[in-house]
């Protein structure tokens, strides 16, 4: 019994593989390195620069932020080194007063990191999604021109000769968009 539901089984499965291999064979696959298409075209080279800009700024940001806090845990530590004991360090109200000031400050800081990395994701995001319209847009009249049935990552391709038209992609795309406008974003603090 489990010999012959086994062989009704892959008698179905060889001829699924059959036809599926046939019309397969005669499908056109197109392939678009994307990543080539954001790395060498010229709104992906603009946008590249901007976002480059922004992340300088906003790092720059935080330095800034983060400076005076360095500084100010450097004093503190040097203060408690002199106290000499925990004790005494414990009975200092004012050195208390500055080490829960300065944890506080810390944690600010911590918050307003998380706030920029979101707002930088976001930016990213949002600029790319631009040029992603657009590539989008060409890669199908591409596909339709040449009547394609797929249009594959180039990175997903492991084996086979699939019509590369990355190449095409950038052409175009240098041709009808060459910046897009790349704002930092900015979200609303809590509090």
């Amino acid at each position: 019994m489990f010999f012959r539901t086994f062989t009704k089984v892959a008698a179905g499965v060889a001829i699924a593989a059959a036809f599926a291999t046939a019309s397969f064979a005669q499908s056109t696959i197109l392939v678009v390195d994307t990543q080539k298409v954001l790395k060498d075209s010229i709104v992906g080279q603009h946008v590249a620069r901007q976002l480059e800009t922004i992340y300088t700024s906003a790092s720059s940001e935080m330095k800034a932020k983060r400076s005076p806090l360095e500084t100010k845990a450097k004093s503190l530590q040097a203060q408690v080194k002199t106290k000499g004991s925990v004790e005494a360090v414990r009975a200092d109200t004012s050195l208390q007063a500055q080490a829960k000031s300065l944890q506080a400050d810390q944690q600010k800081l911590q918050i307003e990191e998380y706030y920029t990395s979101q707002e930088l994701k976001i930016t990213e995001a949002k600029a790319l999604g631009q040029v992603s319209k657009r590539l989008q847009t060409i890669i199908d009249q591409i596909a339709k021109e040449r009547n394609a049935d797929v249009v594959l990552e180039k990175s997903l391709v492991i084996y086979g000769g699939p019509a590369d038209v990355t190449d095409i992609v950038i052409s175009r795309l240098n041709s009808q968009v060459t910046s897009v406008p790349v704002t930092r974003e900015r979200l609303p603090r809590k509090g």
